[in-house]
């Protein structure tokens, strides 16, 4: 079906400093996954969001609200680890972390607090798909990559709200609506409009997507469709990949061709 075993390293290049994750279906995975191997690369990686995330079950943890020196303090925190979790604050109600800004990212990226700098751009409420709505995904004009993550495990189940995160949004992207099957076509139409995935990437950012849990049933056999629908696709500026983090595989598809649109 024309797909490679591959590593990580295919996915994130060397120059790529601030690496913005959107999407649905693996986003926190998959970071913690790209931090693991940059720390066993020697990197100094910095994990954050522009929404909200679960604190890290281990790791080191500094809050920007939390006193002063932040830039200090974070400093401070590399002398003793090679991976830090940034965040604005804690919000007690929800448990989660608050996010930082855009300015707070370009600041620390400026100041080269680390190697590179990990960013969840986008909430997805735990489901396979997600749509953006208007003020999303929040990604900084800075980043070098984007990796659009989405689910395989959401294909060819019933579409509703569900197993899509905002799915009128959806819906009107990929032209399935409420009670349809969910084919492989939908998800391409999600990375590929200009309101899906990489809605917002600025012009010279890299664009990834990335087809999570091939480890689920079926899931491997459900690539060759993928495949061969991107044969046709008409975006040749977004480079594809396959794979399950929870198994640590990754495969890449061979560059599209463009020839016809999806129908």
């Amino acid at each position: 079906m024309g797909l490679d075993s591959t590593s990580i390293s295919e996915l994130i290049q060397p120059e790529q400093r601030l690496i913005t994750l959107t999407g649905a279906g693996g986003k926190t995975s998959l970071s913690n996954w790209v931090e693991s191997f940059l720390r066993a690369n020697k990197k100094r990686v910095i994990t954050t969001t522009t929404t909200k995330i679960l604190p890290p079950k281990r790791g080191h943890v500094v809050l920007q609200a939390d006193g002063p020196d932040f830039f200090n303090r974070v400093r401070a925190a590399f002398t003793a680890v090679s991976g830090v979790t940034i965040a604005g604050d804690y919000d007690k109600a929800s448990g989660k972390l608050r996010g930082v800004s855009r300015e707070t990212i370009s600041a620390m990226l400026d100041a080269e607090l680390a190697d590179v700098i990990l960013v969840e751009g986008d909430g997805a409420a735990r489901k396979p798909l997600k749509a953006p709505a208007g003020h999303e995904p929040v990604i900084p004009q800075e980043s070098g990559l984007c990796i659009g993550v989405m689910g395989i495990d959401a294909v060819y189940r019933t579409m509703s709200e569900a197993c899509v995160h905002r799915s009128e949004l959806f819906s009107a992207i990929s032209g399935a609506t409420n009670g349809d099957v969910i084919r492989p076509r939908h998800l391409i139409k999600l990375a590929e409009s200009s309101l899906g995935l990489f809605k917002g990437v600025s012009k010279g950012c890299s664009k990834a997507v990335f087809l999570n849990k091939t480890d689920s049933p079926g899931g491997m056999e459900l690539l060759a469709e993928f495949a061969r629908l991107l044969d046709w696709t008409s975006r040749t500026d977004i480079n594809w990949f396959a794979g399950s983090v929870h198994s640590r595989e990754i495969f890449t598809f061979p560059q599209a061709t463009p020839t016809m649109p999806l129908e």
